[in-house]
């Protein structure tokens, strides 16, 4: 497989886009009062 050029800021993005993903997911439940920690099971 070739190395595209412009791959590496695809790459970026995805990453960046997934993590601001996760992070307004848990400020979202986070604000309805549901705990991630609380979906352990312990």
């Amino acid at each position: 497989m070739k190395p595209d050029p412009n791959q590496p800021w695809r790459v970026w993005a995805f990453v960046i886009g997934l993590n601001l993903a996760g992070l307004i997911g848990a400020a979202v439940l986070k604000a309805n009062g549901i705990s991630l920690f609380s979906m352990r099971g312990g």
